[in-house]
């Protein structure tokens, strides 16, 4: 149950709202692991898709998709060292490298020693990085998105 005072603003409706979509977004974040996973991997492949239709540069947002990465690799138990991290598409090394500094020193994400190998350093979730986007995606859920595919019927401009 959210923190969220009971009496606070009681017939407010932004206030009812607001609490609704916490309890919704604590009530997804609580579904199985699996189906959070999975709607990871399709925002990650919308975020692909997207770039079909616009300039990439235009929604660039490496840290997500770092974070959104590490939260689909550590659930398939495929831990991703910093090389891997910098696979982001249509993003240079060095910008994905600052942003992983900068998640670093937010303490979202740590670099820890590989058990498998002690001479490589892995990156992992915070595990309160992890169940904030475990309640997002639970939250993005309740709202009902993500829970069917859906095809356009649309086809991108060929490019000249």
């Amino acid at each position: 149950m959210s923190n969220f005072p009971a009496r606070a603003g009681r017939g407010d409706p932004i206030v009812l709202q607001t609490r609704k979509l916490i309890e919704d977004a604590e009530r997804a974040a609580a579904m199985h692991s699996s189906d959070l996973n999975e709607f990871a991997r399709q925002i990650l492949a919308g975020r692909r898709q997207r770039e079909r239709f616009f300039d990439p540069l235009l929604f660039s947002n490496p840290a997500w998709d770092v974070l959104l990465n590490l939260y689909i690799a550590e659930a398939d138990g495929r831990p991703l060292d910093v090389l891997d991290c910098c696979i982001v598409p249509g993003v240079p090394q060095g910008v994905v490298l600052r942003w992983l500094g900068y998640l670093k020193q937010e303490e979202m994400v740590s670099e820890v020693p590989d058990a498998a190998d002690p001479r490589r350093t892995v990156i992992r979730l915070s595990e309160s990085t992890r169940l904030a986007i475990s309640a997002y995606l639970g939250s993005l859920i309740s709202l009902g998105l993500g829970t069917e595919f859906v095809l356009p019927d649309f086809t991108p401009p060929k490019a000249s």
